[in-house]
């Protein structure tokens, strides 16, 4: 059947995503067995999810070997890979369906964006662990994080579920689904309430709609479209009497208005193209005491609230050329833009653009020998045009194990913050204003080369799989904020403002794999692991241990089935010593143990669950800052689900 056989092969369907060895398309853009995939890749789905009695998309990526839970409180969750450079993930790609939730306005934020999804809704997530710019572009730094949502046609009825517990806990999911063969429209509405870290001012209350639709005008059409807006209000601060962050309500809101067309050209070409538009909000109004000697301190009330909008298209087409040839080709445009007064005062609407052209190219040069080549070129408003390449081998040594190998360059754009920030606020009856930071422009992106050789084995008759990494991560140009001694002072400004600026340069070597292995036909058991070094060019960086990852992290994870519809899921955690901020804020290894008993049964002819979890069986952990006695408390929650 030649051509023809080989592209309709090449046409995943949901059953491909979840056969022993899944189809995935975060790594290079093009559907690829995970064997084939150029770079280490996780796939956790929805079931996994559930198991896992997580609450959070962050708390699901401790599922994912190198990657650190973290969170300057309990109302921000938030997962980094391999090393926590800012506090907002600004280097870590995160993509709902194809769809970039990297905010804007404020410091490149995108752990909003991983809160802005349900749980539920969610068909499997996809994790590429390493550097990927070359299918992405910028930002796609340390990892990549797709979350993929179920299909409309597959939510078609209804769905409640309730969790009650300690802390505060009190979550609520509601969904209804109705359509027919060719049109189906799912709407989901839920709400987290908790009440964060133990001694910390970080109350949540995180409230969320979303509707897909899923249409298929034609036999070789097919339409998605998603609209969501969630909001996030919590409590913040370190004190009541904290001069420069006393406690405080913060409220964030994110929307997004999401479009996109598939049409299968013939049996060798798909067409694809891409609409969305994504808007983010912060409201922060706080009160600052100011001390201006000779005058007594002033309380200042002051918003640092931010408005953001970022508008993105693109256009993608597949193409199998032969059955060793496929390729992938893609255009795009974003536009991102912000403003506050506080932030960029004195500007108005800040923003800046992105150009892009990007591909990727596939060669089976003989059934054991895979080329995966990539190429990744934006021309950027500000930071000029860059390319970021890939290179990867993979040698099919036998149908069940592959080695690779292979080189990618990748970069961050540094934030509209970064590049334009000017953070002013004038005391009131007086001339002066403070400026904490004045961002001259001069920034410059930063740059990560990273090798790596991996390993991907197969043993059906144990029924275990391996993926194992082997990396050498170099980043240049790190981005910093300067102490400001060369900064000028502006008539009635009191101190000199900071800058961001291109500083210092660090090694990151190590290795980390994730074993699965079905035990039995009711039991499965994964352990992923990860030992890294991190070392700073600077030896007087290097002393300031500043935003050490943990050099071993473990993560051990039991799902057993149990007779009578009973299951139980183990989750257990060590990570070692870290700091995800300066030395003073350094943890000791911590150990975290999750246990979820459910059991299934029919209700009224439904489907439902019950659920009991405790997390952090240990107890009460220091975590994040130790100085303020942040604390990691142990939470139990009853869960209630009835599918209709």
């Amino acid at each position: 059947m030649g051509v023809g056989a080989h592209a309709a092969e090449r046409l995943p369907t949901e059953a491909d995503y979840f056969a022993q060895v899944p189809v995935v398309l975060t790594a290079s853009r093009l559907d690829q067995p995970l064997n084939e995939a150029p770079g280490a890749m996780t796939v956790i789905d929805r079931d996994t999810i559930r198991q896992s009695g997580a609450r959070t998309v962050a708390e699901v990526l401790r599922l994912v070997p190198g990657y650190v839970l973290g969170g300057w409180n309990g109302a921000n969750p938030l997962a980094s890979y391999h090393v926590a450079l800012d506090d907002f993930g600004g280097r870590n790609l995160v993509l709902i369906d194809g769809r970039s939730v990297y905010a804007s306005s404020y410091l490149g934020d995108t752990h909003y964006g991983m809160m802005g999804v349900l749980l539920p809704d969610i068909e499997r997530i996809e994790v590429l662990r390493g550097a990927n710019s070359a299918a992405y572009g910028a930002n796609a730094m340390f990892g990549v994080v797709n979350i993929i949502t179920r299909h409309s046609a597959d939510t078609v009825g209804g769905s409640a579920a309730l969790s009650v517990g300690d802390n505060g806990i009190r979550d609520t999911y509601a969904r209804l689904g109705v359509g027919n063969e060719a049109s189906n429209v799912r709407v989901s509405v839920g709400e987290q309430r908790d009440r964060g870290y133990l001694n910390a001012f970080d109350d949540k209350r995180l409230g969320q709609v979303h509707v897909r639709a899923d249409l298929q005008p034609s036999l070789a059409d097919d339409v998605m479209v998603s609209l969501g807006v969630s909001e996030l209000l919590s409590g913040d601060g370190y004190s009541a009497t904290h001069k420069s962050n006393p406690f405080h309500q913060l409220r964030s809101r994110t929307s997004h208005a999401q479009v996109e067309w598939r049409r299968q050209l013939d049996d060798r070409n798909e067409l694809q193209v891409s609409v969305n538009h994504m808007e983010d909000r912060r409201w922060e109004p706080l009160a600052l005491t100011v001390s201006v000697p000779p005058y007594p301190p002033i309380l200042l009330d002051v918003d640092y609230g931010t408005w953001g909008q970022r508008n993105n298209v693109e256009v993608q087409q597949r193409t199998v050329w032969s059955p060793a040839w496929r390729t992938l080709v893609g255009v795009g445009y974003k536009d991102e833009r912000a403003r506050s007064d506080t932030m960029y005062y004195g500007q108005g609407w800040v923003s800046m653009g992105e150009t892009r052209l990007f591909g990727t190219a596939e060669w089976r040069v003989n059934p054991a020998w895979l080329l995966n080549a990539g190429l990744f070129v934006g021309d950027h408003t500000l930071a000029g045009t860059y390319t970021a390449p890939r290179l990867m081998v993979n040698w099919l040594a036998t149908p069940h194990q592959t080695w690779r190998v292979g080189l990618t360059e990748s970069i961050r754009a540094p934030s509209l913050s970064e590049y334009k920030g000017d953070v002013r606020v004038y005391l009131p009856g007086m001339p002066y204003f403070t400026r904490p930071y004045a961002a001259s422009g001069s920034v410059q992106p930063e740059t990560l080369i990273s090798q790596e050789i991996g390993y991907w084995g197969r043993w059906p008759d144990a029924q275990v799989t391996l993926d194992a990494r082997l990396y050498r991560e170099r980043m240049r140009d790190v981005v910093v904020d300067d102490d400001g001694d060369g900064a000028a002072l502006l008539p009635n400004q009191l101190g000199k403002p900071r800058d961001f600026v291109n500083r210092h340069a660090l090694t990151l070597v190590g290795l980390e794999y994730q074993l699965r292995w079905k035990v039995a036909p009711r039991t499965e058991l994964w352990l992923n692991q990860n030992f890294s070094r991190m070392k700073w060019d600077d030896p007087v960086q290097e002393a300031k241990e500043e935003r050490r990852p943990p050099r071993h992290s473990t993560t051990i994870a039991l799902f057993q089935q149990l007779p009578d519809n009973w299951q139980i899921s183990v989750l257990h955690e060590r990570v070692g010593s870290m700091t995800l901020r300066t030395k003073s804020e350094w943890m000791k290894a911590t150990h975290r143990t999750d246990i979820r008993l459910a059991r299934t049964f029919r209700w009224e002819g439904y489907k439902a669950e019950a659920a009991f979890t405790v997390q952090s069986v240990e107890g009460d952990q220091l975590f994040f800052d130790p100085r303020r006695d942040y604390r990691r408390g142990r939470h139990g929650f009853l869960t209630l689900q009835l599918e209709m």
